[in-house]
C-alpha cells in the first residue's frame, strides 16, 4: 500500500507539446513522479521518454498497455481531442484516476459518457 509520503507516480497517453509541457511541470512538483508513457506509436513513446528520463521498460507503444502498466497510479490523457472520451474510459476501465486536457470531449453526450463511467 502506498504511504501518504510516497510520490504520485503519473503516466502520460500522448507525446505531442502539451504532454511535453505536462511532464516539465509534474519535474518541478516534488511530490509527483513521471514514469510511463504511452504512444500510438512504440518508437514515440521511447523518443518522449529519453527527453524526460522514463524507463524505456514503462515506454508503451500502445495506450492499452500504459492503462495498465501497475507502476502508474494515475493518467494524464494529451491525445488528439476526438479520442478524449476512448482514452478516458480505457484509463478508467483499467481502475486509473484520469486528467483530461481540454477539452473534455468533442460534445456534451461524450462529456457525459465520460462522467457516468464506473471508477
Amino acid at each position: 500500500m502506498r504511504q501518504p509520503s510516497d510520490k504520485v507516480r503519473w503516466g502520460i497517453l500522448g507525446t505531442g507539446k502539451i504532454a511535453a509541457l505536462f511532464a516539465t511541470g509534474l519535474a518541478a512538483l516534488p511530490e509527483a513522479e513521471l514514469v510511463a508513457v504511452g504512444s500510438r506509436a512504440e518508437q514515440t513513446a521511447r523518443e518522449f521518454g529519453a527527453r524526460f528520463n522514463i524507463s524505456h521498460r514503462h515506454c508503451h507503444g500502445s495506450y492499452e498497455d500504459l492503462a495498465h502498466d501497475p507502476l502508474v497510479d494515475v493518467i494524464y490523457v494529451a491525445t488528439p481531442h476526438m479520442l478524449h472520451k476512448d482514452c478516458t474510459l480505457l484509463c478508467l476501465a483499467a481502475g486509473k484516476p484520469v486528467l483530461c486536457e481540454k477539452p473534455l470531449a468533442i460534445n456534451a453526450a461524450e462529456a457525459q459518457e465520460m462522467i457516468a463511467a464506473p471508477c
